[in-house]
């Protein structure tokens, strides 16, 4: 993998990241630390999920 896929594919994660924490933290209704630490953390692994199944479809 040279430097520009690799840079690509986190821009991509980061991508799916960034919009999933977006939709968790419109669907809960109060933000506590801890809430934000488990919404983070499950978008980082959908985010994955999300990259490998567009991966798989795609190729």
């Amino acid at each position: 993998m040279n430097r520009r896929t690799a840079l690509l594919a986190v821009g991509e994660w980061l991508a799916w990241w960034a919009g999933l924490v977006l939709l968790w933290l419109v669907l809960i209704s109060t933000v506590y630390p801890l809430e934000w630490a488990v919404g983070a953390g499950a978008a980082a692994v959908t985010a994955l999920a999300a990259r490998a199944a567009r991966r798989a479809v795609w190729r």
